[in-house]
C-alpha cells in the first residue's frame, strides 16, 4: 500500500478492498485457518475454566478474582490475534481492505495486551504478598480492593486504547506493526514509545516477581523438613520450569515485537513473534487444565468425571499461582 499521488504523499489512490488485498496482500490461506482454528480451541478450552473460577468457594478469593478477569482478557485478545488474525491472512488483507475492523482490532488488541501485562503482575503480587506478607497482601487485595487493582489494570490497557497509536494488520508480514505501511519512509511517525516501555519494563520486572516467588517457593519447602526433600526439589523444579516457561514466551513475544517496529527481521521472526503473542493469551489455559489441581478438578467434576469436591484455600499454591505473565 505504498503507492502515492505526486501532488500530494498524503493522499492514498483509491483502490476497492479486493484491489488493495491484490496489490499490497499475500493470501495465507493455511495462515489463517491454523490462526482461526487455534483461537477458536483456545476459547473454548477457556469456558469450562472460566466456569469453575466463578464459583462461589473460589471468586471469594482474592486470586480467583484476579485469574477470572485474566482469562477474560485472554479470551477477548485471542479474538483479536487468531480469529480476527486469521480471517484477514485468509482474505490477504491490509489497512485499506477493512480499515475500520483493522483500526478498531488494533486499538483492542494492544489494550488487552498492555492490561494483561498489569493483571500477570497483579497476580503474581498477590501470590508472593500471601506467602511473604500477608498483613500487606490483605491491605492491597483483601474484599472488593482486588476489584480496585483490576479497575487500574483497564485504566492502563485504556491508555494505550485512546493515547497510543494502534496496530494494524499487513497479510503481507502476518502480523500486526504501528505503522499501517501506507505511506512510504514514515514509519518512525507510528512509532509507539509507551508500548516499548510496557513491553521491556512492565514484563521484566513481572519476570523478576516469577523469580522471586520460585525463590520464596522452594525456601519455604525446604523449611517443612528432610523427610519431604525429594518431593520438594521434585516441585520446586516443576515451579520454576512453569515459570521459566512462561516468561520466555512473553520476553520473547515483547522483544520481538518492539524490535521489528523499527528494524526489517526475516519473516520467520516475524511470525515467531506473532505465535508468542498468539500462545502468551494461550498458554494459560493450559497451565489451569494440566497443571492446576484446583481447577482440573473442579473442569472433570462439572463434566461428570470427578465427583469429590476439594476444598480450596488461599495458600494453595500450587493451584493458583501460574497464570501468566505477558
Amino acid at each position: 500500500m505504498e503507492q502515492r499521488v505526486s501532488d500530494n504523499p498524503r493522499r492514498v489512490v483509491a483502490h476497492t478492498p479486493e484491489e488493495w488485498s491484490a496489490r499490497d496482500g499475500v493470501r495465507r490461506p493455511l495462515y489463517g485457518l491454523a490462526d482461526m482454528a487455534y483461537g477458536v480451541t483456545f476459547n473454548i478450552l477457556y469456558i469450562p475454566i472460566l466456569s469453575v473460577l466463578i464459583e462461589k468457594q473460589n471468586i471469594k478469593m482474592s486470586c480467583f478474582k484476579i485469574m477470572t478477569f485474566l482469562a477474560i482478557v485472554d479470551m477477548l485478545a485471542i479474538w483479536v490475534n487468531s480469529i480476527i488474525t486469521g480471517f484477514l491472512a485468509f482474505q490477504g488483507a491490509v489497512f485499506c481492505t477493512y480499515p475500520n475492523l483493522i483500526y478498531i482490532a488494533g486499538m483492542s488488541g494492544l489494550g488487552l495486551w498492555c492490561c494483561s501485562c498489569v493483571i500477570a503482575m497483579s497476580l503474581v503480587m498477590n501470590r508472593l504478598f500471601d506467602l511473604t506478607k500477608p498483613e500487606w497482601g490483605n491491605v492491597i487485595f483483601d474484599g472488593n480492593r482486588t476489584y480496585v487493582m483490576l479497575a487500574m489494570s483497564i485504566i492502563y490497557g485504556l491508555y494505550f486504547v485512546i493515547f497510543t497509536t494502534p496496530v494494524a494488520f499487513s497479510s503481507k508480514y502476518h502480523t500486526w506493526f504501528f505503522d499501517p505501511l501506507i505511506f512510504v519512509n514514515r514509519t518512525e511517525e507510528y512509532a509507539n514509545i509507551p508500548h516499548g516501555f510496557n513491553n521491556f519494563l512492565v514484563v521484566t520486572v513481572t519476570c523478576f516477581l516469577y523469580l522471586s516467588f520460585c525463590f520464596v517457593i522452594g525456601h519455604k519447602m525446604k523449611a517443612a523438613g528432610a523427610q519431604c526433600s525429594s518431593n520438594t526439589q521434585k516441585i520446586s523444579t516443576q515451579i520454576f520450569l512453569q515459570s521459566a516457561m512462561i516468561c520466555a514466551i512473553n520476553q520473547i513475544a515483547s522483544i520481538i515485537y518492539v524490535i521489528m517496529n523499527f528494524i526489517d527481521v526475516p519473516f520467520w521472526l516475524i511470525i515467531l513473534g506473532h505465535s508468542m503473542w498468539q500462545f502468551g493469551h494461550g498458554a494459560p489455559a493450559l497451565i489451569y487444565l494440566f497443571l492446576n489441581k484446583t481447577i482440573r478438578n473442579g473442569v472433570l467434576r462439572k463434566l461428570g468425571l470427578k465427583k469429590k469436591h476439594n476444598v480450596v484455600t488461599s495458600r494453595d499454591v500450587p493451584s493458583t499461582a501460574f497464570s501468566k505473565t505477558n
